[in-house]
């Protein structure tokens, strides 16, 4: 490896090998001379253009050979790279000076012509100076040009001292200053070419090239710096009067919301969060204090858990109110809270995290909800007791279905009776006749027994099956009705819940369609029920040919409760408690009409 680096030595070419990191592992002299501390494989800073991809090359996409164009002390340097395997685990690098005019492969290092990049023409004023004893301007960008009011050409034939105003020897001192990293910034008086004089300012920074020291110098027009701290300072007055502004509307906007804060009716109490997430009462309105009834110094002294009933129902609220505030940031609840009287009140909360003054704080707005749970309750007893007295009227007519239905095998009974009285001798055959009404009368009784009990357990139920038990019970009355059913679907699917909720939709919408049939004078009534698996959900379709339903009603007014298209003689909760009953078994209903009638479309939870 050494034998290598030294050929490529005497040919002027510096070289190094590098690890897979791209780590320089060894190198010769000319290496360093160039790239001095380069310890990894030419870092970007050396490149004036695009920096090669050395790293593709080292992850195995083959050899790199291009021209790159790089600073080096000082100076633009065109060089020729190339970057390949080696034997074993390392690569070499090589880089070929090809600047000097009418050479192509020699060493331009030393060279007497500095260089300040052409990108840089545009930037502040910029001069490349040599610190030695005449100051010589070596090199000027265009910006340094049109500031100076010089050409190229003539602003590199003067020194230093024919724009600076300070005598040669204070512009030795302090160039002196500059090339020893002493100082790097500096305030001067600069002459322009038509005689005029600025203040300006420079930043200055020593280059070694070869035994010399080089200043490269950034001038910065004071006068234009002094143009912007005016406009800076009027800037900042404007913005100071701009945020005094914004305190008072702030003051406004905030005596504002103390004002709802204290007119709300619901109970409001801002909380903020001490240490371990200690949550302390920093400020309640007066709803709050006469839901809790306390006067507000009292309840600011309280702990959120010594307003809540049950110590047990306190820790899973904050569990909960943590989890909630953490991941999507409101939680809304339900708790039992104790007034200072000691009456216990159901309230609803709605607990938000914000900001307020730059603090994390908790705002957790209270509803008592007691009475209106009184309500609710004294109303679900109410529907119960409607609900029952349908159930009731359902059960009358469906009785009246079984009475029909067993009327045919009685009157079989009473006639084969007296036949075998008259007829002793045909006693077996009579016998068999009269077993196989008694059968039949016996099926029939188990059919409404199993219909009208209701299973206080939850189970998983064959929903087709259920669909041809309430149909059969219902048949007799469809039948003298003029009415056709036909069942059909998936005997497979399942549903999981009580199957009474389940027969209960049925036969309401039997007996709905069943009655909009008769009433509208359709001589050849029809049901068509399909039970299949909708994927998510148990579906059953339920059609009947009954003319339709009213499209104002659509989709949801025929669900209401106590809406009734039957005028007195109707409860107005049939479809109601259809869609209560889906509800309950993890689905819903809707309906819809088709060119015949009404299609309802039930869906029930799937197992």
């Amino acid at each position: 490896m050494k034998t290598n680096l030294e050929l490529l030595q005497k040919l002027r070419i510096a070289a190094a090998y590098t690890d897979m990191n791209l780590n320089v592992v060894c190198k010769n002299q000319l290496y360093d001379e160039y790239f001095p501390g380069a310890d990894i494989l030419l870092p970007a800073p050396f490149f004036l253009g695009e920096v090669p991809d050395f790293h593709s090359v080292a992850t195995g996409n083959g050899a790199l050979e291009t021209h790159a164009s790089m600073m080096v002390n000082g100076r633009k340097q065109i060089f020729s790279l190339k970057f390949m395997y080696d034997s074993g685990d390392n690569f070499i690098f090589s880089a070929q000076n090809l600047t000097k005019e009418g050479r192509s492969q020699i060493d331009f290092y030393g060279s007497d012509h500095p260089f300040i990049p052409e990108y840089l023409s545009k930037s502040a004023p910029m001069l490349l100076i040599d610190a030695g004893k005449n100051g010589r301007i070596l090199d000027a960008n265009s910006a340094a040009c049109s500031f100076f009011g010089y050409t190229k050409a003539e602003i590199e034939s003067l020194t230093i001292d024919q724009i600076n105003m300070l005598s040669p020897e204070a512009i030795k001192k302090e160039m002196t200053q500059a090339a020893l990293y002493k100082r790097n910034y500096f305030k001067f008086k600069h002459r322009l070419k038509n005689g005029s004089i600025k203040d300006v300012e420079v930043y200055s920074s020593p280059i070694p090239v070869k035994g010399k020291t080089l200043l490269f110098s950034i001038v910065i027009d004071a006068s234009e710096k002094r143009m912007y701290e005016l406009l800076l300072a009027d800037l900042n007055a404007r913005i100071n009067e701009r945020v005094e502004a914004e305190k008072m509307a702030c003051v406004v906007t905030t005596s504002k919301y103390q004002n709802l804060f204290e007119m709300s009716q619901d109970a409001v109490l801002i909380i903020e969060l001490g240490e371990n997430r200690k949550m302390i009462f920093a400020d309640v309105n007066k709803s709050a204090c006469t839901l809790f009834g306390y006067s507000k110094e009292e309840l600011l002294t309280k702990r959120s858990a010594d307003l809540i009933k049950d110590a047990n129902e306190y820790v899973t609220y904050v569990k909960r109110l943590q989890v909630a505030l953490d991941s999507v940031g409101v939680y809304e609840g339900r708790l039992r809270i104790v007034r200072a009287d000691g009456k216990v009140r159901t309230v609803e909360t709605t607990v938000r995290q914000t900001h307020m003054l730059d603090k994390p704080v908790i705002i957790a707005v209270v509803r008592d909800i007691t009475e209106k749970l009184a309500r609710e309750k004294e109303l679900m007893e109410k529907d119960m007791v409607v609900i029952q007295q349908k159930r009731m009227v359902e059960m009358g007519g469906l009785l009246s279905a079984a009475v029909h239905q067993m009327k045919q095998p009685l009157s079989t009974i009473s006639l084969v009776a007296q036949i075998m009285k008259d007829e002793p001798e045909n006693l077996e055959e009579n016998s068999e006749i009269l077993m196989a009404q008694v059968q039949y009368l016996n099926e029939t009784i188990t059919e409404f027994r199993n219909y009208f009990s209701q299973s206080a357990d939850k189970t998983k139920f064959g929903v087709l099956g259920v669909t041809q038990d309430v149909v059969n019970i219902a048949k007799p009355l469809l039948t003298a009705s003029g009415i056709t059913v036909y069942v059909s679907g998936d005997e497979t699917v399942k549903s999981y819940g009580l199957p009474g909720d389940y027969k209960q939709i049925m036969t309401n919408l039997i007996m709905n369609s069943m009655d909009v049939i008769k009433e509208r004078g359709i001589s050849k009534g029809r049901l068509d029920i399909d039970v299949h698996n909708g994927g998510s959900h148990v579906i059953v379709v339920f059609a009947d040919n009954g003319g339709g339903i009213d499209e104002a009603l659509l989709p949801d007014e025929i669900f209401k409760p106590f809406f009734s298209t039957k005028g007195d003689r109707g409860t107005g909760i049939g479809l109601s408690i259809v869609r209560s009953m889906a509800e309950k078994l993890g689905g819903y209903v809707k309906a819809e009409n088709s060119p015949a009638g009404a299609i309802f479309t039930v869906a029930l939870n799937i197992v």
